[in-house]
């Protein structure tokens, strides 16, 4: 019984402007997380019809990075999609990183903290669409000036660097402001929330925070039952941590001691590394209660999804 359901999830798709750009059945997207997307998350995400991503700075050298790419492309035929952070302090390499994603001609590239102009050409002269992260309609505007493909709107409520717009204003907010396709982010761990950003006007969801409590992520086994056991009040925003105001687990946060309780401080204790130690996560994790394959988030959301479209209440 449970390989027919799995058979007639992979048989899904739902199209729409992001699916049709990219290649992919399904218009989920894992968010390329630090230290914790690596092949096994990717492959497993673009296996089940959404579209597996990583940051390149996951890899300390071009060589590993270059192996990484290997890995992933001998184990699916599937498009994938890179992070690349584009401004110099803090990634000095971004051009070296480039060179080799547009060698292995990946599918996406998904910009940060920086312009994409100096990409654009590049990207499209092998077929790689580039999509772009934004909080506000500014930066939205910015980077399509630019020629980006999409954005990516990252709205309250999602892990990591997240921005404080409401997602139900800013997702059809930017939709009909900027014209682009929208892939919405923030607190989507399941079907339910695929829906309603989809009734705002996304065209693909971006899911971190969810796929970190799955088998494939390379996040400790500490980080993932964190998330499990973390309610959405435990979620603490703010800048402190790197500098850019996010969402970190507060039990984590705890861990780091009490100078980043001191008022105005911005010092955590040393033995704490902050990528390492402080654990990001959105308010998604009211949604999550089990570690499970990453294959299932995916299948399982687009199911949900389809399951709460049919039952909402009809007009009579």
């Amino acid at each position: 019984m449970e390989s027919d359901q799995n058979e007639s999830f992979s048989l899904m798709k739902i199209k729409t402007p992001v699916t049709e750009m990219l290649g992919i059945d399904l218009p989920i997207i894992g968010a390329p997380m630090f230290l914790v997307s690596y092949p096994d998350l990717v492959v497993a995400v673009s296996e089940a019809g959404g579209l597996g991503t990583f940051p390149s700075q996951n890899y300390r050298t071009l060589e590993e990075l270059r192996r990484g790419l290997e890995n992933i492309r001998s184990r699916t035929k599937k498009p994938i999609g890179v992070n690349l952070i584009l401004h110099k302090a803090h990634n000095p390499n971004w051009a070296k990183h480039l060179e080799i994603l547009l060698e292995f001609k990946v599918e996406l590239i998904i910009t940060s903290l920086g312009s994409p102009r100096s990409i654009i050409n590049e990207a499209k002269s092998v077929g790689t669409k580039v999509f772009c992260d934004v909080t506000t309609l500014r930066h939205a505007n910015l980077v399509a000036k630019s020629g980006a493909d999409a954005l990516v709107a990252v709205a309250q409520g999602a892990g990591g660097h997240a921005g404080n717009i409401s997602p139900f204003s800013l997702f059809p907010y930017l939709k009909k402001e900027i014209g682009l396709p929208v892939l919405a982010a923030g607190a989507i761990s399941g079907g339910a929330q695929m829906a309603a950003a989809m009734s705002l006007g996304a065209d693909a969801v971006y899911i971190g925070t969810r796929l970190i409590a799955t088998q494939e992520a390379a996040a400790s086994q500490e980080y993932k039952e964190m998330i499990v056991q973390s309610a959405p009040e435990e979620i603490v925003y703010t800048e402190k941590i790197s500098g850019i105001p996010a969402n970190w687990l507060k039990r984590s946060v705890e861990k780091a001691g009490d100078n980043f309780h001191n008022e105005g401080s911005t010092d955590i204790d040393q033995e704490f590394k902050r990528w390492r130690d402080i654990w990001s996560a959105g308010h998604g994790v009211a949604q999550i209660d089990s570690i499970i394959p990453a294959g299932d988030v995916v299948r399982g959301m687009a199911a949900e999804y389809a399951d709460i479209v049919n039952k909402l209440p009809k007009l009579v």
